[in-house]
C-alpha cells in the first residue's frame, strides 16, 4: 500500500480524450498554457487501489490502458476520481474550469455515490437472504 497522486491530464492535440497517470510524488505545480494540461491532482493513501477504482469508473470508455486514456469528458473524469470512496485529498483542480462544469462535477459525484450505495444495499440484502436461508438449513427445513 503506497500513497501517491492520480493526474488527470488532457492535451490540445487529444480533443476528447482524458490521460489518467500515476505519480509517487508531489507534482510541481501546473504551469498555464502547457500542454499536455494538468487539470486535476489527488493525492490517495493506497495509490493502486485509488488507479484500480478510477479505472472502473472509467472502463466504457478506456481507449489506451498503457497509456491510461479515455474517451470522457473532463467533467465525468473529475466525477469519477471524487467518487472514489478511499481515503484521498484533492490537491489541485485546475482553476479555469468554469461554475457550470464545477456544478457538473458535483452532481455526477452525488450521482456515482448514490448508485454505489444502492450496490451496497444490493449486496447487503442478497447476502443476508443468504445467511436466513443457510440458517435454515441448518436447522432442517
Amino acid at each position: 500500500m503506497n500513497a501517491g497522486f492520480l493526474c488527470l491530464e488532457t492535451s490540445a492535440s487529444h480533443p476528447g480524450l482524458v490521460r489518467l497517470r500515476k505519480v509517487a510524488s508531489a507534482p510541481p505545480p501546473p504551469t498555464a498554457g502547457t500542454d499536455p494540461a494538468v487539470r486535476l491532482v489527488v493525492r490517495f493513501n493506497d495509490l493502486e487501489a485509488a488507479r484500480m477504482h478510477a479505472h472502473n469508473a472509467l472502463r466504457r470508455r478506456l481507449v489506451d490502458a498503457d497509456a491510461g486514456t479515455y474517451r470522457a469528458t473532463l467533467e465525468e473524469a473529475v466525477a469519477g476520481i471524487e467518487a472514489i470512496d478511499l481515503s484521498h485529498r484533492r490537491v489541485y483542480l485546475d482553476p479555469q474550469i468554469d461554475a457550470a462544469s464545477r456544478a457538473a462535477i458535483e452532481a455526477g459525484v452525488q450521482r456515482r455515490r448514490r448508485r454505489m450505495a444502492r450496490a451496497d444495499l444490493l449486496w447487503q440484502i442478497a447476502g443476508g437472504l443468504g445467511i436466513g436461508l443457510l440458517a435454515l438449513l441448518a436447522l432442517g427445513f
